[in-house]
């Protein structure tokens, strides 16, 4: 972009909503865009009424990797397999930043979906939800690959479940999914949204209704950008990031697969959740 001065900010207050919120009242004609947090996806299916923007009405010019959602055991942990968390026979300690981030959500939708007993403690900011993990104050970690690569890099823990339905990248342990393992076959649609926000990975937007020129330049950068064999090379090295964009035709389709799912959904995964969250109160609880 010759000639052309940025300003970068990073608002990270309410777990990206600010941001959004700002990005959503923004001029259409480019001069603002911003990477959204996928956990946002989440938030328009949960709290709709709280949010003054829709998700699925921005701009996407596409994605810069498209997630996998894992579980960490750390080496710490009394909690010896996954069979054991699986069981729904123990509380399984699992540190949170906050109760709006997806993967304090997802905690919530796994014990709901296969019947474990995740209890996410939210206060761990950044770094401190992986070092909970290796000092052995919680038991495990929930996240994309990226996330919980410090913690394997330690030899502080091992990846032994995928929320997520695709294979994990070459290298990676084959180890369990949680489609295989639903208390009830009809509950597979909720994976389904899991996967969409884990294929949402870091989304590029900028506000809804921009001008079509605006917004294709901003598409022409992004691609230029995500194949650029050198910006590839430095995501990995520097950030343990694995480049695997999507596009944003890609999210457009996921997004609007989501809302073909029907006007009841957002009832829906209320429910999984409350069940998640009624799991997590002691070892006797149960839900529906």
């Amino acid at each position: 972009m010759p000639g052309t001065r940025l300003r970068i900010e990073n608002i990270e207050r309410a777990g990206g909503q600010i941001a959004a919120s700002d990005l959503w009242r923004a001029p259409a004609d480019g001069s603002v865009v911003g990477f959204l947090r996928s956990n946002l996806f989440y938030a328009e299916l949960m709290e709709r009424s709280t949010l003054d923007f829709g998700f699925t009405g921005f701009t996407f010019f596409g994605s810069i990797t498209r997630g996998h959602r894992v579980l960490v055991l750390g080496n710490e942990s009394r909690i010896e397999n996954i069979e054991t968390i699986l069981s729904g026979d123990r509380i399984i300690l699992k540190s949170a930043d906050a109760v709006n981030s997806s993967h304090y959500y997802e905690a919530l939708l796994m014990n709901a979906l296969a019947g474990s007993r995740i209890l996410p403690v939210p206060g761990f900011a950044g770094g401190a939800r992986n070092m909970a993990v290796i000092s052995g104050e919680v038991d495990c970690q929930i996240g994309s690959i990226e996330a919980v690569q410090p913690i394997i890099e330690a030899g502080a823990g091992r990846i032994v479940f995928r929320l997520t339905s695709a294979p994990l990248p070459e290298g990676l342990p084959d180890v369990p999914r949680l489609a295989d393992h639903l208390r009830d076959p009809a509950l597979a649609w909720a994976v389904r949204i899991i996967d969409a926000a884990a294929m949402l990975g870091r989304p590029f937007a900028g506000p809804p209704d921009m001008e079509p020129s605006a917004a294709g330049h901003w598409k022409v950068l992004f691609e230029a950008v995500v194949n650029n064999p050198a910006f590839r090379e430095l995501s990995r090295v520097e950030e343990g990031l694995v480049i695997d964009p999507a596009s944003g035709e890609d999210i457009a389709e996921l997004l609007s697969g989501i809302a073909g799912m029907g006007d009841g959904l957002q009832d829906d995964i209320d429910s999984l959740l409350d069940c998640g969250q009624l799991l997590t109160s002691s070892e006797e609880s149960q839900c529906g």
